[in-house]
């Protein structure tokens, strides 16, 4: 186990020992989320660095990607990647900065946008994908198929119950 939730946990501990009844699992179990993203997080940017990459543009450009005709539009990609309307902007100027994306108007209403891949970005994303294959199959490898459906079923639990 990681020495900081380890330390961490002691922490709880000595909390409890002064405050009895104090839910000790349910905290446990909160904070190795917190103590798990920045981790996940780090595992995926250090393997898309070197394409220019972080998760983030990855997740927008494979959303980009799996959309019909390979465009979509900012607001449906925000809510795609769960993400607030000001970030998708930066996001997309990032995308579009490199060459993987583009801005196209609808051709029914021009007020409307959408981010296209561009060739450029096409060719990226298939380059990436065996990469992030391995990637994931390295992240969950020592989860058994069981264990695997038992936490996407507990993970979809709890994002309900937080409201997502």
């Amino acid at each position: 186990m990681n020495e900081s939730f380890k330390q961490f946990e002691q922490a709880i501990d000595r909390a409890g020992a002064r405050y009895p009844g104090s839910p000790r699992q349910e905290i446990l179990l909160t904070r190795l989320y917190y103590h798990i993203i920045p981790r996940l997080n780090n595992f995926f940017n250090d393997g898309l660095r070197q394409y220019g990459l972080n998760e983030t543009l990855y997740l927008a450009l494979m959303s980009i990607f799996s959309a019909e005709n390979h465009a979509i539009g900012p607001s449906h990609l925000s809510d795609v990647l769960d993400s607030s309307r000001t970030n998708i902007t930066r996001v997309a100027d990032e995308l579009v900065r490199n060459g993987w994306v583009s801005r196209e108007t609808c051709s029914e209403d021009r007020r409307r946008l959408y981010l296209k891949l561009t060739p450029e970005g096409l060719k990226m994303v298939e380059q990436l994908l065996p990469e992030i294959r391995v990637m994931h199959r390295s992240l969950w490898g020592s989860f058994s198929e069981t264990e695997k459906v038992a936490m996407e079923g507990l993970m979809r639990k709890l994002l309900a119950t937080l409201g997502g």
